[in-house]
């Protein structure tokens, strides 16, 4: 498993971390994982939250767990500090 580093976008919050991808075979692209109908939830590594409203703070999580439907927009960093 290799961690490709991410921003995410969901309704409430954006999430800067590493998405655990399992690639498989020809499907090497965070893409094709995010488009994989067998995988509902992502897991993100090293996550920083910061909520979208800015009335709280960010929150920082080793691991969590994302369901794909509440993913409105995601972009590939190449470098992320963490």
């Amino acid at each position: 498993m290799e961690g490709e580093k991410v921003s995410i976008y969901t309704e409430k919050f954006m999430i800067v971390g590493e998405v655990a991808i399992t690639r498989k075979g020809y499907r090497k692209r965070l893409s094709d994982f995010l488009n994989d109908k067998d995988i509902q939830f992502i897991p993100i590594l090293r996550a920083k939250l910061s909520p979208v409203d800015m009335k709280r703070d960010i929150t920082e999580a080793e691991v969590i767990i994302l369901n794909k439907n509440e993913i409105i927009m995601v972009t590939p960093e190449k470098e992320i500090e963490l």
